[in-house]
């Protein structure tokens, strides 16, 4: 049985017409609409799924041709990570349409469905919190069209950054700070002013940059960030 496909939406735009895209590939995908929080709309995802382990696509991904969501983990020990596949988050690459790094940001993940119904609480980054382990997969699954207004720029950029800068996005290969990370805080700061809201991402990742080295030691602080309330008034004040 293939695993099940959830499509996780809000109030993003062109939402309806991405997920007709991913309906292309997999018929079988479920939308998870209107649920307030990126915990608890996961945390609904994994109750509803029939499958051991379920993937998830974000409302903003626009699916890469050539993605169909045919992995399935196996249960024997994986060679790389030492534990099985099926007890690990998948992650696969995404496109950023600004500054055209090619990371995790925005990818389609592979949840573990027991480990989402344990848990009990996240912290700042969800794919880090739900569980232990976690894997890279190499291909890109989608470009990540987060640059459809000034605000949902802004707020991707000041998100991400602020999870860069503070040091709580960890590496899949040993569990420390990606290396790769400073590069990526510097392309995000730096890159791609010419593009669609290209400004509003770059001020909004100098920002979050800021704000992710204040407040790198403080979780409640950098709780703040997946408040979108809390970041939509700091939008305005701005």
């Amino acid at each position: 049985m293939s695993c099940d496909v959830f499509f996780l939406s809000y109030n993003e735009e062109f939402a309806d017409e991405n997920f007709e895209l991913v309906q292309l590939v997999a018929p079988h995908a479920k939308r998870v609409h209107g649920i307030k929080g990126i915990f608890n709309a996961h945390k609904e995802c994994a109750k509803q799924s029939l499958t051991k382990n379920f993937y998830v696509i974000d409302a903003d991904a626009i699916l890469e041709p050539g993605f169909y969501f045919d992995f399935e983990p196996r249960d024997d020990v994986d060679w790389w990570t030492g534990i099985p596949q099926t007890a690990c988050v998948h992650v696969w690459r995404s496109k950023n349409p600004i500054n055209d790094l090619l990371y995790g940001y925005g990818g389609v993940k592979l949840f573990p469905k027991q480990a989402l119904l344990d848990l009990e609480d996240w912290h700042i980054d969800f794919t880090n919190s739900a569980s232990g382990n976690f894997k890279a997969m190499p291909q890109v699954s989608n470009v990540t069209g987060f640059n459809t207004s000034p605000y949902n720029t802004w707020k991707s950029a000041f998100r991400e950054c602020t999870k860069l800068a503070s040091g709580v996005i960890k590496s899949a290969f040993d569990g420390h700070v990606d290396k790769n990370t400073e590069t990526r805080l510097e392309t995000w700061c730096t890159v791609g002013a010419d593009r669609l809201y290209g400004k509003n991402a770059i001020r909004g990742a100098n920002e979050g940059r800021a704000y992710g080295e204040k407040h790198a030691t403080d979780i409640k602080m950098l709780d703040n960030i997946n408040d979108f309330d809390w970041l939509r008034k700091r939008f305005d004040k701005k």
